[in-house]
């Protein structure tokens, strides 16, 4: 076979792969089949149907579920967990939610790292999603004035991602390397060629103990088990990982 045609076969191969429904677990397995949401008390699930085998599994245990083209992430709201539509991912991220009783996921929920979920508010606006991008002065003040609410709000999360990727790369400039943020850059390299399907988050969260280490702050425990949750199942991260980890604890 010539490399040209694997080359063509291979892509295609990819392709079908990526249309059909699949569910990505915390343990990094990749299992496809028809996808079903399933609603359970606080935890929601997921049933797999692939030919006569039926698979079911938590939302704990998933990290990412794709259906008929849409994405859903498992979203701590209350004391819930619940698989939401993925409207935008990143720092901050909005979600579609499907409240009891409804089919649409239109309900707007914005998650954080590293702080609560929050449904995006009818009233109260400006306060709490103000409060919430608080560290983004330039986005903070559009809510105040008004050119952000619920009508744009994917927008806002938009500039307000940008917003934290562009002062994380100013600190970065003005900042001193340590070993750790070295390594730090190296496994951003190495989770950008990986297959991992939130590569944004990832990095984003590594971008901000890299600002931690730089200013000389103790990095938050929620930041160190958030990563783990995102690569301490991962055979080819959870080295450079604990590593870092060693070097943080010193």
């Amino acid at each position: 076979m010539s490399k040209l045609l694997f080359t063509a076969l291979a892509l295609l191969i990819t392709l079908v792969s990526f249309g059909q429904d699949f569910v990505l677990t915390v343990k990094g397995d990749t299992v496809k089949g028809n996808v079903k949401l399933l609603s359970y008390d606080l935890v929601d699930r997921l049933q797999v149907n692939a030919g006569k085998k039926k698979t079911t599994y938590t939302a704990m245990q998933v990290r990412l579920a794709s259906i008929k083209g849409n994405q859903f992430a498992p979203v701590k709201l209350d004391n819930s967990i619940r698989m939401m539509k993925v409207i935008r991912q990143g720092f901050l991220s909005l979600y579609g939610y499907r409240v009891a009783g409804q089919s649409a996921y239109d309900t707007k929920v914005l998650a954080k790292l590293g702080v609560n979920s929050i449904e995006v508010p009818n009233i109260g606006f400006k306060r709490f999603v103000g409060d919430l991008v608080a560290d983004c002065p330039t986005v903070a003040d559009k809510i105040k004035q008004g050119d952000f609410d619920r009508n744009n709000v994917d927008v806002m999360v938009d500039e307000y991602n940008a917003c934290v990727s562009s002062m994380n790369a100013q600190r970065v400039a003005a900042a001193t390397d340590t070993p750790a943020t070295d390594l730090i850059e190296q496994m951003k390299t190495k989770v950008n060629a990986s297959d991992l399907a939130n590569k944004s988050e990832v990095n984003d969260l590594l971008n901000s103990i890299a600002d931690k280490i730089r200013k000389e702050e103790t990095v938050p425990s929620y930041m160190k088990e958030g990563l783990k949750g995102y690569i301490g199942t991962r055979e080819d991260l959870k080295g450079e990982m604990e590593k870092l980890f060693s070097l943080i604890d010193k």
